[in-house]
Parts: structure tokens; sequence; C-alpha cells
């Protein structure tokens, strides 16, 4: 009982400070309905909100002359009262204990909410979602951190690797050009049906694995066995089908163990093809603070929330997982199909995500998996130095000549180039130009 009456003395205190010095009107703008318990004070702070407005002068007259078209009267002895219990010069910290206690009610009403819901056994993977939500709006409202001090730490945190460490993607080109994977940042890699998305986001999961960093894989398009045993093929060439098959050779058993030893060390790898929502990754984020998510692939993802139009519901799991990066501070790579009205023609800005353009624009950076038919294989074969012929024999054996396009850079510049995809291998190699009769 002592507190909130000390939370009513505290709101009379603020709307006397503003009472007794008109210059203080401006105060008001730091706070907001909710800091006023009273239903009385919050009557009469929303009376002198709209005389700011209105330009007025606020004082006891207009007040009460404002009060006096309400529905709640406010007697004039009442307003005299709130000027006898204020100090003018401690307005700013009357106005952070409103803050403080407005937030600490907020709190507890969304605790009681989150425990009715468990109670009557709603979703939990959802009610957790929505309350961290509301908890991470709540502290992101209150914490800005947007002085020039601030921002210039962080920056030189950025600048000496110190605030904001990057992954390497281990491809040149995509290191070279991106800079890398960094935390708070989306990426978005995007191909027609197996043009290899999935085996190009393995390899780069792999390479970040001998950087010592935790993965969390979710895989919505293949079983967790089949991963691991696309790593195997990549690490050693095994065909998967002969794997599943048990058509391998006591040589290659042996190599398939001292890979799976590798695979095992430090523990780094998670491999998840039950969860299917926004909300259950972030409990399993939770659970294991990986340093990079990759998504596998985003049109097979369930909302949070039913939605009638299928391009908001894409458009907000492409949102969530983008929050992910900043909520958790973290690197996330989505995989997303292309239309098929693009046909075979070079994908280029935002028009060839399926289902919705929000995939393009919520990324940092979008990566495209291109393979060129007719005159573009003509000029890739006259570029690469080598005849049309030999590179449609290559295809037939399983190694396709592939544009990896880096159709979106926040941070740098759009570029392509050529990748060997040997799909036996599941892996892709960069390929050289031949320029003026040299190769670079």
């Amino acid at each position: 009982m002592s507190q909130l009456v000390s939370a009513i003395e505290i709101e009379q205190a603020f709307l006397g400070c503003i009472l007794l010095d008109n210059s203080l009107s401006s105060k008001l703008d730091e706070i907001y309905e909710d800091c006023f318990y009273n239903n009385l004070n919050k009557e009469i702070y929303l009376s002198m909100v709209e005389l700011l407005r209105e330009n007025k002068t606020i004082d006891l007259v207009n007040v009460k002359t404002k009060l006096d078209g309400s529905e709640i009267k406010v007697e004039i002895l009442y307003l005299l009262d709130l000027t006898s219990i204020c100090r003018t010069y401690s307005i700013d910290s009357y106005i952070e204990t409103l803050k403080e206690k407005a937030d600490r009610r907020f709190i507890i009403n969304k605790c009681q909410s989150l425990l009715k819901k468990v109670t009557v056994g709603e979703d939990l993977d959802l009610s957790i979602f929505n309350f961290e939500n509301e908890m991470k709006k709540l502290v992101s409202d209150n914490k800005y951190n947007d002085d020039i001090v601030s921002i210039s730490q962080s920056v030189l945190d950025l600048l000496e690797g110190n605030g904001s460490p990057k992954i390497k993607f281990g491809i040149t080109f995509l290191d070279e050009v991106v800079g890398g994977l960094f935390k708070g940042e989306l990426t978005t890699i995007a191909a027609k049906s197996g043009l290899g998305k999935t085996s190009f986001a393995l390899q780069i999961m792999l390479n970040a694995v001998k950087q010592g960093k935790k993965i969390l894989f979710i895989t919505r398009e293949m079983s967790k066995e089949q991963i691991i045993m696309r790593n195997i093929t990549k690490k050693t060439g095994i065909n998967t089908n002969r794997m599943k098959s048990n058509d391998i050779s006591a040589e290659e058993w042996k190599i398939i163990i001292e890979v799976l030893s590798d695979l095992n060390k430090n523990n780094l790898i998670y491999i998840n093809d039950k969860i299917h929502t926004v909300a259950q990754i972030r409990k399993r984020i939770r659970e294991i603070k990986p340093d990079l998510l990759i998504v596998d692939y985003v049109q097979l993802m369930s909302p949070s929330t039913s939605m009638t139009n299928r391009e908001r519901e894409v458009a907000s799991i492409s949102r969530d997982l983008k929050n992910i990066t900043l909520d958790f501070d973290m690197s996330v790579i989505q995989l997303s199909q292309l239309n098929d009205e693009m046909k075979d023609f070079r994908p280029r800005g935002d028009r060839p995500m399926r289902e919705s353009k929000a995939l393009f624009h919520d990324s940092n950076n979008v990566i495209y998996i291109h393979e060129p038919i007719d005159s573009d294989l003509d000029e890739i074969c006259k570029k690469l130095g080598r005849t049309k012929e030999s590179v449609l024999k290559a295809n037939e054996n399983g190694v396709k000549i592939l544009e990896v396009i880096i159709a979106k850079c926040r941070d740098g510049e759009k570029r392509y180039k050529y990748f060997a995809y040997n799909g036996q291998r599941l892996h892709f190699q960069e390929m050289k130009e031949n320029i003026g009769g040299y190769v670079c």
C-alpha cells in the first residue's frame, strides 16, 4: 500500500511542477499516459497535453476549464494542493520514478498474462515468443545508447574486431566483396531448385566450424541425418545415395568414421529438422547460444500467427529472422527459392524472390546462384577460355558452371563470379577467367 501511495504522490508532484512553472511544460513529452496509475491524475495530465498542443498556457485556470469539459470533475482545491507538494528542481527525478513504476506495472501485467496463457494450455513457444517481444520493446524503448560517445565506442570496437567479430564465409569471392558474416546482419542465399543452395550453405557452415563458431542449422527440406550425410559427401566424395544404400567399402567406412569424429569435435554443429516456427528457433537459440543460424529454407517455415495472405506470412518470417540478428547479436543466413516465372533469366533486384520481396529488402546481403544457358553460356565459355562442348560434357558428368551473384550488399558493391559446382561432391569451386590470353 505504501508503494501505491508513493506512486500517486510522485504523480501529483510532477503535475504540480507543471502548474507552478509553465516553462516546464516541455517535460510533458518525456512521459506518457501509462505513467499514471491514478485516473484523476491521468486526466489532469491529458488536459495539460491538450493545452500544450493548442499552444495555451498551462495554469490552474486553463487546466480547470479543460477538465470541466470532461467526464471527470476536479475541484480547484485539488489542483492547488498539487502545487504545494512539489519541488520544481526535482522534476527530472519525478519523471524517472514515474517511468520506472510504469515499467514495473507493465512487466507485472505481462507476467500475469503469460502465467494465465500457460495455465490454460495455450501454445508454450508462442506464448514465450510474444512475451519476449513485449519485453524486448520495453528494453529497446528505455536503452537507446544513441549518444555520440556510445556510438563512437561501437565503431572503434567494430574497426578493431572486438565489438562485432565476423565469421568468414571461407569463400574468397564473398569474403572479399561482402567482408564476412557480421553480427546483426541477415544474409539471404537464393536459387532455383537443384542449383545447390543447401550445399553452398553447408560449405559456409563447415568453414565457420573451422573458425570455432557454433552453428544452428534448421532444415525443413531434409532430415538431420541427410544433412550430416551431405557433409560427409562434401568432405570425402562418397556418394550420399551409396551411404543410404549401405553400398560402401571397409576403407570408406573408416573414412566416414574419421569424418564423423572430426564433425563431433567441440560439439559445434546443431541440426534440427523438427523446428518450424521462429518462436521455436528463438527458444533453441536461448538454449545453445549459437554464433550463426542457417534456415533451409524460409518458404518451408510456418508463421507464428496464421495470416490470410501468404506474402505477408513469408514477409513476417523474414522480418522475425532479421530481428533475431539484432535481439541475439548474431549472424543469420536464410535460404530461399526463386520464382519460376524468372525462367532462365539472370536474377536481379527483389523481383526473383518467391512469395515475398521482403526477403530481399530485409537482408543486409543477397546472394543469387544462377545457371546460365544459351547466349549467356557462350559468353562464359569465352571468358573462361573453354569450348561449349567441354562445358556441356562436364555438365553431363555432374559439374555445372554457375554464377554466384552478390545482388545486394549494404556495405559493398554488387558483383558476380563463376563457380564450378561438383554435384557429386556437393562442392563449389571458384573459377578463373581467361582475359586477353591470361588467366586471372
